[in-house]
């Protein structure tokens, strides 16, 4: 199916969010993702299909694509989706993905590293329209303050829930196993969700399976492309 671009919103110097009309009634559950194809040239070996979490929650009715681009050293498809213009069209498939809240928003720890916040912004988002009571502890790792997408949306649901936590990593203070340790002193049985850089992920995986966080309790969400490097 074909999305036609609204508009394009830079969220900072490396990080933008583009708009689509949500022509095609297309439904979704917060936290999943789409496969975009969009053909171009000169296209690089890295080809002409990406897969996005759908940064958008349900409510907003338009499907938000938000990623990270190097205007320098970044692929060809990300330099065509900058590129491209209101009404332009891109193909994508229908939603899919298992990544999302399959049980109350209680006893929940979010793990974010850099643009793996685009899963959580749309959880969030949705359970606010829709007035659900939040139990969440976020930890969102970044390079820096100015890099940190989405911060002041993520501070005005925080505002309104007294039930979400939010601690930031900026720099050299990473998310280490004595913060997970910490953040499940909250809460009775917690769920671990992960989200970010395939190796980031990789390395949170092996992390919660050394303090006691087994299959059940633990959700991955991972980003290709990205390096691990949050600093």
């Amino acid at each position: 199916m074909k999305l036609s671009l609204l508009r394009k919103i830079k969220e900072n110097d490396e990080c933008y969010t583009f708009v689509f009309a949500n022509e095609n009634n297309i439904s979704w559950k917060a936290g999943q993702y789409m496969q975009y194809t969009l053909p171009h040239e000169p296209m690089d070996d890295r080809g002409g299909k990406r897969w996005f979490s759908i940064s958008s929650a349900p409510s907003e009715k338009e499907i938000h694509l938000t990623t990270r681009i190097n205007t320098e050293k970044g692929s060809s498809f990300k330099k065509a989706l900058l590129a491209m213009q209101p009404g332009e069209e891109i193909m994508a498939d229908t939603p899919e993905g298992d990544f999302i809240l399959d049980t109350p928003p209680d006893n929940i720890i979010f793990v974010a590293g850099g643009i793996g916040i685009t899963p959580y912004r749309a959880i969030l988002k949705d359970l606010q329209a829709r007035s659900i009571p939040m139990n969440i502890t976020l930890l969102y790792a970044n390079r820096s303050l100015e890099l940190t997408t989405f911060k002041d949306e993520l501070e005005s649901i925080k505002s309104t829930n007294p039930g979400l936590e939010i601690d930031y990593f900026f720099g050299e203070r990473f998310i280490t196993k004595e913060d997970l340790k910490k953040a499940a002193l909250r809460f009775v049985k917690p769920i671990f969700y992960v989200s970010g850089p395939e190796p980031m992920v990789e390395v949170f995986k092996k992390t919660l399976q050394e303090i006691g966080i087994d299959d059940e309790h633990s959700r991955f969400d991972y980003f290709p492309g990205y390096s691990i490097d949050l600093k």
